[in-house]
């Protein structure tokens, strides 16, 4: 009898304890965060369409997706009927949320710059040394993220939810990470790292820069050289660490050791090449030291698509198509080819997608995020299948970057990075309406923008959400550049930051910038339409003078161009500080 009340007592602890188990773990669950987006139709991209679909997102996950998925009772709805569901837009090469570091004492070991003088502060910068930013292999973006609560803004506007991103100046422009674009800490946004390393093929000419190496001959030599030292540093600390008796100990070298993952085939390396003799170039340096190599840029792979098919190579290919250059006195002045470059750069994509390369898209340099739709939808004008685009900004990147586990397309498991458009992502009219990012949901904040006239893709632009166009020439007269700007001139030896205080008058321009060597005032300025046109003059302590050029155009509150100054032009972005 004791037995029986000692088994049944037992038993029901056990069931007890169960109970308590189930409990606390269905408690713990339901505290997740849950939402169930249902109604809408679900592109899952990796599998069939899911017509009036469901999916269910807790703590930051996809735990459903399907036509009959039963909704939590703890989740927030969010109605999608009528609109289309995708996963999150993925830009395979970018620079967002990095900061730029400026050269530290003028930009290497030689000491600082001389201070006083702009002008010699300048040329020390532009004689700065090799070990100065952007010929460091070791810098990591990682380092160099600085995320505020609204720095993606435009960016999630857009439908991007990852990004590879990474320094841009430089040869050696270090290495990269890929993360979600969230509003957490930089570290907590980090989905790999390191990335690549990136290396660019540009000299180091350009505004404020100028140094060593100052041509593309001497950037292959450049790269060529610090490979074969790699490799000998490599055998030198294999051959110690194999007998350290009696052998001298080898000097720590942080560029060779960063290098070492990389011609170890551990890291691959993104090279930035446009033409098609940068393209080639950076394939045979790759082949040449058996690196994994990705080609990023790329817009003149079209013309040979089919050799680098045959080289198995993988492009980041930009949807950065070349410009007519703003504020172009004379259209006929432009030679044929560069015309030819110009109408061509949208066939890319379809050329590299008809020869089977694998490529993803990325961003470049565009100013505007919301343009990387619009051009996309350009290269589906230009024979793209309308698949295979939205592939090479979601499934193809992640693939890439060997993150299709958990990113690109919407499947149980992965992480809930999903955009709600109110129609086709690639439709002119279509309005990116919710973006989640690690399952969390977040406000669209980007302003409208005026539809251009003449057509779907007149000039590259759609209505909606993403502005594509530029702005109407009459809001000129309403002050379109009066007010102060933030901008920001790409050097190959770093980042320049200075300010604009422009006044608006008519088509009249006046006012000054700010550069980090003082104020200059704008001797002459102009604007039309939304393109605007500055000259500036630097005054030193001394008496001496410096004449600068801005050339650029307006869109809203963004700005773009290019900034001259010694003989050396640089492009620049910037956007206009908000009235408070």
């Amino acid at each position: 009898m004791k037995r029986t009340s000692l088994l049944a007592f037992t038993c029901a602890m056990a069931l007890t304890v169960a109970a308590l188990i189930a409990a606390r773990t269905g408690s713990a669950q339901s505290q997740g965060e849950a939402y169930a987006i249902r109604g809408g139709t679900v592109v899952t991209v990796t599998g069939a369409v899911i017509q009036k679909g469901t999916i269910v997102v807790r703590n930051g996950l996809i735990q459903a997706v399907g036509a009959d998925v039963p909704i939590p009772g703890d989740a927030r709805i969010v109605d999608a009927t009528g609109m289309t569901v995708y996963p999150g837009l993925i830009d395979s090469h970018t620079a967002y949320g990095v900061r730029q570091e400026a050269p530290a004492g003028g930009g290497g070991r030689g000491g600082g710059a001389p201070t006083g003088d702009p002008i010699q502060m300048i040329m020390a910068q532009m004689a700065a040394p090799q070990t100065s930013a952007g010929l460091r292999p070791e810098v990591t973006v990682v380092d160099q993220l600085q995320v505020a609560e609204t720095t993606f803004d435009q960016q999630r506007a857009a439908g991007f939810t990852t990004a590879l991103t990474a320094p841009r100046t430089g040869v050696f422009q270090g290495q990269s990470a890929v993360i979600n674009l969230g509003t957490d800490a930089g570290e907590k946004l980090v989905l790999k790292a390191p990335a690549t390393l990136n290396i660019s093929l540009g000299s180091g000419r350009g505004f404020g820069g100028g140094g060593y190496p100052g041509s593309a001959m001497g950037v292959l030599a450049f790269l060529r050289q610090s490979f074969l030292d790699a490799q000998h540093y490599r055998e030198q600390w294999n051959r110690y660490n194999q007998n350290p008796r009696g052998l001298q100990r080898p000097q720590v070298n942080k560029s060779l050791a960063a290098l070492q993952p990389v011609i170890n085939g551990q890291v691959p390396v993104i090279i930035n090449a446009s033409s098609q003799r940068e393209i080639e170039r950076a394939v045979n340096l790759a082949e040449e030291f058996k690196l994994k190599y990705l080609v990023s840029g790329a817009t003149q792979s079209y013309m040979n698509a089919d050799w680098l098919k045959s080289k198995g190579a993988t492009v980041l290919l930009s949807l950065s198509f070349p410009q007519k250059p703003a504020g172009l006195d004379d259209p006929e002045s432009e030679s044929l080819r560069t015309l030819r470059e110009r109408a061509d750069a949208p066939k890319a994509a379809a050329a590299l997608q008809k020869a089977g390369v694998r490529f993803a898209f990325t961003s470049g340099t565009l100013a505007r995020p919301a343009d990387f739709l619009v051009n996309a939808a350009r290269a589906i004008e230009a024979g793209l299948p309308k698949d295979e685009a939205l592939k090479a900004m979601t499934i193809y990147p992640a693939q890439i970057f060997g993150l299709s586990e958990q990113l690109g397309s919407i499947e149980k498991g992965k992480i809930a990075n999903l955009v709600i458009a109110s129609g086709d992502l690639f439709a002119r009219d279509t309005k990116i309406k919710h973006v989640f990012v690690d399952g969390k949901p977040f406000e669209i904040k980007a302003a409208e923008a005026p539809q251009r006239p003449g057509g779907p893709m007149a000039g590259g632009g759609r209505g909606g959400g993403r502005p594509g166009g530029t702005t109407p020439p009459e809001s000129a007269g309403a002050g379109l550049a009066a007010g102060s700007w933030t901008l920001t001139v790409a050097s190959p030896r770093g980042e320049m930051k200075m300010t604009a205080n422009l006044q608006q008058n008519g088509e009249a321009i006046t006012g000054e910038l700010n550069l980090q060597f003082g104020a200059a005032p704008i001797t002459k300025g102009s604007i039309k339409g939304n393109e605007i046109e500055l000259e500036y003059t630097l005054t030193t302590p001394n008496g001496q003078t410096m004449n600068g050029t801005l050339k650029g155009k307006i869109d809203g509150a963004s700005i773009s161009g290019q900034m001259g100054m010694m003989g050396r032009n640089s492009d620049f972005t910037g956007s206009k500080t908000p009235k408070e």
